[in-house]
């Protein structure tokens, strides 16, 4: 699993079987580059919104309340403008540990990304989930002793109303979804590639030959699908690990920061930085350090 999904590899949150994570206390830009994962991802805004949740090509602006699930393998991205007072469950089964209890999975995918269509059963389950969400979200966050097991029973009960409730065909659902399978396969080996060689030179050449098609094609078909370019998804990749990189080692210097993460120099970094955080990552070093994150006695000019 770690080859063939290593762009993002979900590891289950200790002690639980599933990856469950809460966003909030964050202000700003945010922005996941577009990926995929084997796992089934299930969004939960409770405060505020996300300006856009993109899921196999197709846009959501979430509101409070709202359930988004992103079935094994569909490419989604992330981006919004965060408030602190935002607050959102993320929540990741394992596919394989899903079908080995439920194998009709295999041909099924869970639709629940529009509420307008859902019959009376479907609504009253809708509800019931977004009282088992916030009980999740509370309990979390908790010190309670029992904590992991309510959390466990809970992650169940969500899996099971999902399985019951939401499931359809997976053909006539991708029929409707209307993204030719070849072109979700070669969008998942583009992202795959990229999310592994970001820290490397990336040509157009190169990833249309592992592709097995010419450039141009490449190049009209990514930007058809994503709405964005190659460079710019690359740098985008980029921007977002550095990102990362800068959070948890923050007295990195920013060369270092560039050259590790397949950037020429500070300045293509500073570009690409800007273009997805509204600022720079020299400002958002900096930044950091006013705000106590840095040792005052690291290197100015770091």
């Amino acid at each position: 699993m770690a080859e063939n999904f290593s762009h993002e590899i979900v590891i289950p949150t200790d002690p639980l079987f599933a990856w469950v994570h809460i966003f909030k206390d964050t202000t700003g830009p945010s922005t996941i580059a577009p990926h995929w994962h084997e796992g089934i991802e299930l969004s939960y805004t409770i405060r505020g919104q996300i300006d856009e949740f993109k899921i196999n090509g197709k846009k959501f602006q979430t509101q409070p309340g709202q359930i988004l699930v992103v079935n094994t393998q569909e490419i989604h991205s992330v981006k919004s403008l965060s408030k602190a007072s935002d607050l959102t469950l993320s929540i990741i089964y394992p596919f394989s540990e899903i079908r080995s209890l439920y194998p009709q999975l295999d041909d099924q995918l869970i639709d629940i990304n529009h509420p307008e269509k859902f019959d009376s059963g479907q609504r009253v389950a809708y509800t019931e989930l977004q009282g088992l969400l916030w009980q999740i979200t509370e309990l979390f966050q908790s010190d309670l002793a029992i904590k992991n097991i309510r959390i466990t029973r809970l992650l169940v009960e969500v899996l099971e109303l999902l399985l019951t409730h939401f499931t359809v065909p997976k053909k006539s659902a991708q029929l409707e979804a209307g993204r030719k399978e070849y072109a979700v396969t070669r969008l998942q080996q583009v992202t795959q590639y990229v999310n592994n060689h970001y820290m490397d030179e990336i040509s157009l050449k190169d990833l249309a030959e592992y592709c097995g098609v010419s450039k141009e094609y490449l190049s009209r078909f990514f930007k058809k699908e994503m709405e964005l370019t190659i460079d710019g998804y690359i740098n985008l990749v980029r921007a977002q690990n550095a990102h990362k990189m800068l959070l948890g080692a923050p007295k990195t210097s920013l060369t270092d920061l560039a050259l590790t993460n397949g950037f020429s120099g500070v300045r293509s970094l500073n570009r690409a930085f800007e273009r997805i955080y509204g600022e720079t990552a020299s400002d958002f070093k900096r930044n950091l350090r006013k705000n106590g994150q840095i040792d005052q006695s690291a290197p100015k000019n770091s």
